[in-house]
């Protein structure tokens, strides 16, 4: 019981503080969307245990992430397709970059391959979100970071494509789940279209 509750707990803690981050990288106000982002991330973390679970599919786990990101940003923060892009990546890399450092400056003789099933993997975590909220605030509060007029960038059409290619996800995920007959996972991706998809909807029903 202990093992999930803290693989879950620092987990989401850790996507939390890289969410925060990436939207304070492009000065996108973080506390409008603590919610979704909460909630998100306990979806992409569970994703992420279940994945974890099965050997042959914990590597798709970091990539699938970052698309659950990329809609996020494109559905709930209302940002271009690309753009959400490019917000996602950077701020995913930023967030890698500072927890490479603390790994190797505080964590430099620990076994890796233990970092996802140890107390130091826990700390590690904590340890680089703390960073990563203090980065967050000081870009916030200083009003540094990059600015950009997002809606130059956005596709004609582009709310159908986002639809489209999320129920498309849900397809794909569904029937290679289905194959490994992982039913959690199946319904993990269903709540997490559902909320896409409500978020979709409404976004393009407030432009009209």
């Amino acid at each position: 019981m202990w093992e999930p509750t803290r693989f879950l707990l620092f987990s989401t803690l850790e996507t939390m503080s890289a969410f925060a981050l990436m939207l304070a990288i492009f000065r996108i106000k973080v506390r409008k969307y603590i919610w979704p982002g909460l909630f998100m991330s306990l979806l992409i973390n569970f994703q992420s245990y279940l994945m974890r679970e099965e050997a042959s599919m914990s590597a798709l786990a970091p990539a699938l992430s970052t698309i659950l990101f990329i809609l996020l940003i494109t559905t709930v923060v209302k940002v271009p397709v690309m753009w959400s892009s490019i917000i996602a990546i950077v701020g995913t890399f930023s967030y890698t970059v500072v927890q490479t450092v603390i790994l190797f400056t505080f964590f430099r003789g620990v076994d890796t391959s233990t970092l996802a099933t140890s107390v130091e993997g826990s700390a590690l975590q904590a340890a680089t979100s703390v960073v990563a909220l203090g980065v967050t605030y000081f870009l916030l509060k200083f009003k540094i970071g990059f600015t950009a007029d997002f809606e130059k960038f956005r596709f004609k059409w582009e709310h159908i494509g986002v639809v489209a290619f999320i129920v498309f996800s849900l397809m794909a995920s569904t029937i290679m789940f289905y194959l490994d007959n992982m039913l959690l996972v199946i319904a993990h991706m269903a709540l997490a279209v559902g909320l896409f998809l409500y978020y979709a909807i409404r976004k393009e029903r407030d432009e009209y």
